[in-house]
């Protein structure tokens, strides 16, 4: 199964509050339910550090940033970058790295615009 990292903006753009974040998740999250509708497997670092702080987590936001390079490198075949994603640093230097490392870069325009992704998943 390949994986596809989505990227995008989570609190770059906005007043920084809790509602301005958990909108930024639920759209990543779109891409991610699409994805896997579709039998493709992916990671979304929007779900997968929700809320850290407010469940717990005392680490500093670059060791989100650092976690979320290392799930690039060591497991994503793609990346799909959710709109918005070019005002966003984390998701900006995501797609630097994928570039540098050669994996193909998807802009679906809304997660019914997925085909062309998953017709390379498929492939």
């Amino acid at each position: 199964m390949k994986i596809v990292f989505i990227c995008g903006p989570l609190t770059t753009g906005g007043d920084g509050s809790r509602e301005y974040v958990e909108k930024n998740v639920r759209i990543a999250e779109k891409y991610q339910i699409a994805l896997a509708s579709a039998g493709v497997g992916a990671f979304c670092p929007h779900t997968h550090t929700y809320l850290h702080n407010e469940k717990g987590s005392t680490s500093p936001e670059s060791y989100y940033y650092d976690l979320d390079m290392e799930f690039l490198r060591r497991t994503a075949d793609a990346v799909l970058a959710v709109p918005g994603w070019e005002k966003s640093r984390g998701a900006t230097g995501e797609v630097a790295m994928a570039k540098e490392l050669g994996l193909p870069v998807f802009y679906p325009t809304s997660p019914d615009a997925i085909e062309d992704v998953v017709q390379w998943a498929q492939s």
